[in-house]
């Protein structure tokens, strides 16, 4: 179980600026633990030029090194490429349980490319940007460069788990986010238990919800210490918990803190917040009052 937290600029605006934020993902991606295929064809980040609008210039494969790779498998393509301006960054991730070993992601539980970052804001500035990255037993997840415009890359696939918060290999659901508080937010489950599918995916807020909030979330941190950690959900169809990614009041906790939480089982486990860019966890905004953050495993 490994995490990545970094603070560097986000430009777009030449072949050496593009290489060098695509070489950076590359990089953190292998320090989480991810493992890259040998699938033919992926990037080259010491020749590759930068795409023009809303076109990949390259992409990689990424697999989970997790306990049940073996038997659910999970694996990524990142492509990575320009927006819907010249100087704006796009990645785009798709999933499923294979690769044909020539960059197609294949299986039955199998999503499209999902824009993650996509921005219509140019980038060309040397502000640092603070991003972070996590790979543990059943879980992927990271947030980039936050606060690169008035959106931000979200991400992360949770597997199911049972009752004592260990993932197995029934299913997982995925998130990803690219846009403001409530906007180009959407989620999709995936069985990888025979029969293997991909549910449909959710893409309007009162329909793409990770959970809810019994009444409505207040501030307890002015009565007590405890705080408000609100439950994940996935449908297999069965409905099933997330043990990685929670909801939180977001005036109890900062983005980017971490706080110690047990979800599932009579484990705790620790936690990161992150913005509201990420995406809401219920249906309603985090701009609006009783809005939840979304949290992920920090481990």
């Amino acid at each position: 179980m490994t995490t990545a937290s970094w603070s560097t600029r986000l430009r777009h605006d030449s072949d050496a600026v593009f290489r060098e934020w695509g070489l950076e993902f590359n990089t953190k991606l292998a320090a989480v633990g991810l493992i890259q295929t040998t699938d033919t064809g992926q990037i080259n980040w010491a020749t590759v030029v930068r795409a023009g609008t809303n076109a990949e210039a390259g992409y990689e494969i990424w697999r989970f090194n997790d306990a049940m790779q073996g038997t659910a498998p999970i694996y990524l393509r990142i492509g990575y490429g320009t927006g819907s301006i010249a100087n704006a960054p796009r990645i785009q991730i798709t999933v499923g349980t294979g690769s044909n070993g020539s960059g197609t992601i294949t299986g039955t539980a199998l999503s499209v490319a999902r824009n993650v970052h996509q921005i219509s804001a140019a980038q060309i500035a040397d502000t640092a940007r603070q991003s972070y990255m996590c790979h543990a037993d059943g879980f992927f997840g990271f947030s980039w460069k936050q606060g690169a415009s008035t959106s931000e890359a979200a991400f992360f696939i949770c597997r199911t788990c049972d009752n004592a918060g260990t993932p197995n290999e029934i299913g997982a659901m995925i998130h990803w986010a690219n846009g403001g508080l409530a906007a180009f937010t959407a989620r999709q489950a995936m069985r990888f238990a025979a029969p293997a599918t991909a549910y449909t995916a959710q893409t309007a807020v009162d329909t793409a919800q990770l959970g809810f909030s019994p009444q409505a979330p207040i501030n307890t941190t002015t009565l007590t210490s405890d705080i408000q950690v609100m439950l994940g959900w996935t449908i297999t169809p069965r409905a099933e918990p997330l043990f990685g990614v929670c909801g939180v009041y977001a005036s109890e906790l900062t983005p980017g803190g971490t706080f110690s939480a047990t979800l599932v089982g009579s484990t705790p486990r620790t936690y990161l917040t992150l913005t509201g860019f990420a995406g809401p966890f219920s249906s309603i905004s985090t701009a609006s009052t009783g809005g939840l953050n979304i949290a992920m495993l920090w481990e």
